[in-house]
């Protein structure tokens, strides 16, 4: 039986390949940037923006813009980290690749609302139920002072409200 093409590749070849098609169409020179966003500018900073494209500017010969996207009101603080961002990028390619920040801010979209989110600001916020208290106050059984532990109790069953259902009106 005659051998077609170049024999097998691995499945993480061929993915990199893809990926490295996709990131060269959002303007990243390597995927690896992509791949290792955590490692690139720390876990901190991975965990508030995620990297979205870089574009040139035709006014500027070298350094581009990396645009990353952020979610919600953690928009000021990546940009005020944004120098520290720039910085490990280039540190990362080992250039000055980057020479400005955008941030592009999201939010849950208009289908699903974020984590956590319980109605509009003006909204009165709606009590735990019974259960999510009662979970808290187990939670909190051990803490021997009474005021510390009605503290967490409460701030637990506020916690843990998220998890109910929603109620029907």
């Amino acid at each position: 039986m005659a051998a077609r093409g170049r024999g097998f590749r691995s499945a993480g070849e061929t993915a990199r390949k893809r990926l490295g098609e996709a990131a060269a169409g959002h303007g990243f020179a390597e995927p690896e940037v992509l791949l290792r966003w955590p490692e690139v500018v720390g876990e901190r900073l991975a965990g508030l923006c995620q990297p979205v494209k870089v574009s040139y500017s035709r006014a500027h010969r070298l350094g581009a813009t990396l645009v990353v996207r952020v979610e919600g009101a953690r928009a000021t603080e990546v940009e005020h980290l944004g120098p520290r961002i720039i910085e490990r990028v280039n540190q990362f390619y080992g250039y000055r690749a980057i020479d400005r920040l955008k941030v592009t801010q999201t939010s849950g979209g208009f289908a699903e609302e974020p984590a956590g989110y319980n109605g509009p600001p003006d909204a009165a916020p709606t009590e735990p139920s019974p259960a999510a208290r009662a979970r808290a106050a187990e939670l909190t059984r051990g803490i021997e002072s009474e005021a510390l532990r009605a503290a967490l109790t409460r701030m637990g069953a506020h916690v843990l409200r998220h998890g109910d259902p929603p109620e029907k009106t």
